[in-house]
């Protein structure tokens, strides 16, 4: 019984030491996972990896990886030789080299800066480019011959033979003479070279700064000689044969002149003008090609006036 009773208060006295004793380790391990889900705590972590990610992208973003290739130095090689005739010496070529290096830092700094933005010569040249790629992407391939058969009889006009006048003429300067005064010499000229039969009669005005005769003159190259809105360029065509006309007003003063002979319009052969056809026809294709991706991509854009 002695030993009995020493038994149970022994079991009594290890009841209470572990009474007393700290929680098991398991117990305080699941306490510590109810943190991890406290949603203060989910909110310190996450903002903590967002600055981090923004610190690691805005120092990434300090460095722009600029690659120099083999086929990059041959351009710059190539180019140099284009402007210089030959090729650059080794020396030389490392300084282009790092002239193209500093060109490409600015170049990517400016935009960082957005200098290329509301820059006019900037955006004239973007879209300068962009119309020869479109150009470039809208070459088709060669027409047949039926195709610039009928491109050319359509525009068969185009491709007409123009007429051309033969003519001498007299020039008086309204610098040296007065509008009026150059008008009257011009009219007296002419009545006087018309009772004389002269057809050709260069002293009789005054120095005029181009030819006194034009043995086949276009309406065009009229134009560009006598002024295009001129009264001579446009009446040029409806002159007498064989005598002096009444005054006509150019750009420079008044003149009379003689026709000699008219050479009128006459249509071309196609033969005869076959590869301006084709060329004519590829642009006109091109220039339709290009319109059309042009309505394409308007229609992604609003267009909005105020």
């Amino acid at each position: 019984m002695t030993e009995i009773a020493g038994d149970i208060a022994l079991l009594r006295q290890d009841s209470l030491v572990d009474v007393r004793q700290p929680r098991p380790a398991s117990l305080v391990t699941a306490g510590g996972w109810r943190w991890l889900r406290e949603p203060f705590l989910h909110f310190l972590v996450l903002g903590g990896a967002l600055f981090l990610v923004s610190h690691y992208l805005d120092e990434r973003s300090r460095y722009t990886r600029i690659v120099i290739t083999r086929d990059t130095i041959a351009s710059i090689a190539a180019s140099y030789r284009l402007q210089y005739g030959r090729l650059p010496t080794p020396s030389q070529l490392e300084s282009l080299t790092d002239g193209y290096t500093r060109d490409q830092i600015y170049y990517h700094e400016a935009l960082k800066l957005g200098l290329d933005q509301n820059d006019e010569i900037v955006r004239r040249r973007l879209v300068q480019k962009y119309e020869f790629l479109q150009q470039d992407l809208a070459i088709e391939a060669a027409p047949t011959d039926a195709q610039l058969e009928g491109y050319f009889q359509k525009h068969a006009d185009r491709y007409r033979t123009p007429g051309t006048v033969a003519f001498g003429q007299v020039y008086f300067s309204v610098d040296r003479r007065g509008e009026a005064a150059a008008r009257e010499a011009a009219e007296s000229a002419a009545q006087d070279l018309n009772a004389g039969g002269v057809a050709r009669a260069p002293e009789a005005g005054d120095p005029f700064p181009g030819p006194q005769d034009f043995p086949a003159l276009a309406q065009d190259e009229a134009g560009r000689v006598f002024g295009e809105v001129s009264t001579l360029t446009h009446e040029l065509f409806h002159q007498p044969l064989g005598r002096w006309s009444s005054p006509l007003r150019s750009a420079y003063g008044w003149h009379i002149i003689h026709v000699d002979s008219l050479a009128p319009s006459r249509p071309a052969e196609l033969e005869t003008v076959k590869e301006q056809v084709r060329r004519d026809f590829i642009d006109d294709l091109r220039a339709a090609r290009n319109e059309a991706d042009f309505a394409d991509l308007r229609k992604n854009f609003e267009i909005v006036r105020e």
